[in-house]
């Protein structure tokens, strides 16, 4: 310690020398710079009780913040803002570039996502902080009020605009798909009509058709088997009776109700064949009479048509079955295509539901941001501009300051006293050399010692009032004589 204080004594002008440097320079470096100014705008959340978020088919709001920063900080939105509260118009000589660039690093938005919720919720989102920095603190506020402004307006405009497209894409995308509803629809009724007995739903029905066919081609076979009987009697009775007596009345009678109750089970009920039996047999209850042959060949045509309507009906019966072997044949084929279309419209009508319901939802979003009851941002706390520039800290700085330039000053001296190493005192000859000196004798000053002390003591005196006088001449303190490093406050603008 002895010897760091010896070291500094002798070397006290160039200590003070160069810490008076340095901290005048620190004060000017500290006094010219400019001061800069932080303004912050906070904006809310608001979240109406009345309204169930789980329908908000919306962006949550935290993407919807990410989204609108990204357009505030876009070239155009920042240019826009530069013109409208005339920034930058003390500093011409900064380009575009970097007149953008200076508002975008001095511009933070902050997301604060409220306590207890979930990061993805949609009510993770609480507030919202703009803060904006500037050299004067009525711009600072200026700009992080005009971004507030901007977010709430930007994210009204944003979302009726989303709201807008989405109805009008749900609409047409809603009235495309009744269009191709309606049309699979006469499709699939134009297939069922063209491949009615192929259906899976006509096969049972088929099946019981195709009994009821077995027992009316039963029915039929017995009946011509009946009338051919009847048809060979007839023949048969003309050959062995010859010109035999015409048969009494009683026989044609009995006769014409057999012909008339055979008809009856093949024919229908308003079937001329049945009308003209019918007046037979009235004819014959009434007494008139024909002769033999007369019935015999009348028996007989009636006989012959009976056959041959029989006849038709059978074959009728056989074409239908070919029709229902045919159908059923293809009814696998069928049953496919059929499955595939329904599936087609399951689908179709799936996604118009999906669809109806979307724009139930947009079209609830639209009414409720006309009704002003929709999820918004709401400024909370306008900027104002601030009194004190943020970060003023200049007595730290100007303590650091003093301290190094101290530093340096010890540095220097202690290199000097390196490149010139000598033993002054007997306390360091002894730390030497390990041997304790006998007599030590002070030193003499010669009057060129005492002419040199007395000048190194005047420097110092005017070294010390002159530093103290630049140092309140820099800060400012001497009335009425401006500072050199204090730069004029802006009056608008940035820069």
């Amino acid at each position: 310690m002895q010897d760091l204080i010896s070291m500094i004594w002798r070397r006290l002008p160039l200590v003070l020398t160069i810490s008076i440097v340095g901290v005048l320079t620190s004060f000017y470096l500290i006094v010219s710079s400019p001061r800069i100014y932080e303004a912050s705008a906070v904006i809310q959340l608001d979240m109406p009780a009345a309204i169930d978020q789980g329908t908000d088919s919306s962006l949550p709001a935290a993407r919807r913040v990410q989204l609108i920063e990204q357009r505030l900080m876009a070239r155009a939105n920042l240019r826009e803002v530069i013109e409208r509260l005339d920034l930058f118009s003390n500093t011409p000589q900064l380009s575009e570039a970097e007149k953008l660039t200076a508002l975008r690093s001095s511009t933070r938005i902050e997301s604060i996502s409220a306590p207890g919720v979930s990061v993805d919720s949609r009510m993770s989102l609480a507030a919202i902080v703009i803060t904006s920095r500037a050299e004067t603190a009525v711009t600072a506020a200026a700009i992080a009020n005009d971004f507030a402004d901007s977010v709430v307006n930007r994210d009204r405009d944003n979302r009726r605009l989303r709201i807008g497209e989405s109805r009008d894409f749900l609409t047409a995308e809603e009235r495309r798909l009744n269009d191709q509803l309606a049309a699979q629809e006469r499709e699939i009724i134009d297939f069922s009509s063209r491949n009615e007995d192929s259906l899976p739903t006509a096969q049972e029905f088929l099946q019981t058709e195709l009994a009821r066919q077995d027992e009316t081609e039963s029915v039929l076979d017995r009946d011509i088997m009946t009338l051919q009987r009847e048809r060979l009697a007839l023949e048969a009775g003309n050959l062995t009776a010859g010109a035999r007596p015409s048969a009494s009345l009683v026989q044609q009678i009995r006769a014409a109700e057999v012909e008339l109750s055979q008809a009856r089970r093949t024919l229908a009920a308003d079937h001329p064949e049945i009308k003209r039996l019918e007046e037979n047999l009235t004819r014959l209850n009434s007494g008139a009479t024909e002769t033999d042959s007369d019935v015999a060949r009348r028996q007989a045509e009636l006989i012959d048509t009976q056959l041959t309507q029989l006849n038709q009906q059978k074959v009728a019966l056989d074409t239908r079955r070919q029709e229902i072997d045919a159908a059923r044949a293809r009814a696998p084929q069928v049953a496919r295509e059929l499955e595939a279309m329904t599936r087609e419209q399951r689908r179709l009508q799936d996604r118009y539901a999906e669809i109806s319901r979307q724009l139930a939802q947009v079209e609830t979003q639209q009414m409720l941001m006309d009704s002003d009851q929709a999820e918004r941002f709401v400024v909370l706390e306008n900027a104002v501009p601030p009194e004190y520039p943020v970060l003023s800290n200049r007595k730290k700085s100007a303590v650091m300051s003093v301290g190094a330039s101290g530093a340096l000053a010890l540095l220097a001296a202690f290199i000097l006293e390196v490149m010139n190493p000598v033993l002054r005192r007997s306390k360091q000859f002894e730390r030497v050399t390990g041997t304790r000196p006998v007599v030590s004798l002070p030193y003499r000053k010669s009057e060129a010692d005492i002419v040199a002390w007395h000048r190194r003591n005047i420097y110092l005196v005017v070294l010390l009032v002159v530093g103290a006088l630049l140092a309140l001449w820099i800060v400012g303190a001497i009335p009425g004589l401006p500072s050199p490093g204090v730069a004029p406050a802006p009056t608008d603008g940035m820069g």
